[in-house]
């Protein structure tokens, strides 16, 4: 009796690790839609203004296989490239994107900390507006783009779609 349970215990354990090991023996490999190893978080934020047609050109030139954009919703229904709806980090002034028109949003500052690293700022050139989303498909037509949007508005989630 402790023969047979050793022996079946044994090859589940043989099995197991077997299977972990080469997982295509019994499921086929899922095939992607687009091989990905590099994203580029809000266009590349450390490296430039977050979210700036400056950023996305950046990170395209060096290669990413993929934009990471989040999207607000202004007062004029224009779908805007940015992460904070309040734009007192961005801009240094304390309204909140839903409240103002797209013509009526200020540059981003010259200088902008970059929240997901300890201390670090990003300095950025002459660009330092925000975009539009659709400025973004325009531009990269061929680069997958994953948005998030940062509101529950149902607007703004059919203007995306």
């Amino acid at each position: 009796m402790i023969l047979i349970s050793l022996t079946f215990l044994g090859g589940y354990i043989l099995s197991s690790l077997l299977l972990f090991k080469y997982p295509t023996l019994i499921h086929r490999r899922k095939e992607l839609k687009f091989h990905c190893c590099h994203i580029s978080h809000r266009g590349g934020a450390a490296e430039n203004l977050e979210n700036t047609l400056s950023a996305f050109e950046n990170a395209v030139n060096q290669r990413t296989d993929m934009l990471e954009i989040d999207v607000q919703l202004t007062k004029d229904g224009q779908v805007v490239v940015s992460h904070d709806n309040n734009l007192l980090r961005l801009a240094g002034c304390g309204i909140n994107i839903s409240d103002i028109n797209y013509d009526d949003i200020p540059s981003l500052q010259c200088i902008l900390p970059v929240d997901f690293t300890n201390g670090h700022c990003c300095q950025g050139g002459k660009d330092r507006k925000i975009p539009l989303l659709q400025d973004i498909f325009a531009k990269y037509p061929g680069i997958p783009i994953n948005i998030d949007i940062k509101t529950n508005n149902d607007i703004l989630i059919k203007k995306v779609k």
